[in-house]
């Protein structure tokens, strides 16, 4: 009984602890991976920005792991990557793969789109006139099987940012931060923000790991 009622606990606090995640990704301009959408050539209209390219590869954990389950995978991957880019489309430019007695793998290549472009005046107005503490972030690494959520909880203070800046497209935000034992000045860029929360993201090894950032406001 007493097994019965600690695993009821457990689970409890799991599902509350996955109900307060799950609401630092939901913003009006930004689209979740279980939202993201695929539209094929003839759709694209100039309401679509291009915003870059993605790839995703899942491999079987055994040769006798179901295809489906793989592909599966794969897409969640490609859908979680293209979300935390601020992506909201994906045209797929490619799918490769494998499913014989050796290696079970599915791999995918996409353009992302997005259809909300962002206004830096507004976002400026934003920062400018509200305070922000680091709540959450998010880390994907191409070469894992998932993303993972990990709790921040430390203020923003309006001395460590610059004046937020447009290059190629896309709001960037440098905010200085203490690393180690010395203050570096880190780049991120502006994916979505609304009256209360700002997410930014970062790659910390180029086309292999990256991080998304909720900041919320205080």
């Amino acid at each position: 009984m007493k097994k019965l009622s600690l695993l009821f606990t457990l689970s409890l606090v799991c599902s509350i602890s996955m109900a307060q995640v799950d609401r630092y990704w939901k913003l009006q301009n930004y689209t979740n991976p279980d939202e993201i959408e695929t539209i094929t050539e003839s759709e694209i209209s100039e309401e679509f920005e291009k915003i870059g390219t993605v790839f995703a590869k899942a491999k079987g954990v055994t040769v006798i792991s179901a295809i489906n389950s793989v592909n599966n995978r794969a897409l969640r991957k490609l859908k979680t990557e293209t979300s935390m880019r601020g992506g909201s489309h994906i045209l797929f430019l490619n799918e490769t793969q494998e499913n014989n007695i050796f290696s079970k793998t599915t791999a995918y290549s996409a353009i992302l789109y997005r259809s909300q472009k962002l206004d830096i005046e507004e976002f400026k107005n934003l920062l400018n006139a509200n305070n922000y503490s680091f709540k959450l972030s998010r880390k994907y690494n191409r070469n894992k099987f998932s993303h993972r959520d990990d709790p921040i909880n430390r203020p923003l203070k309006n001395s460590q940012w610059n004046e937020p800046y447009l290059k190629n497209g896309k709001i960037i935000i440098e905010i200085t931060e203490n690393i180690g034992s010395s203050n570096r000045l880190i780049k991120y860029e502006v994916i979505a923000f609304s009256e209360t929360q700002i997410l930014l993201f970062i790659e910390d090894i180029p086309g292999i790991e990256m991080r998304l950032i909720s900041l919320e406001r205080t």
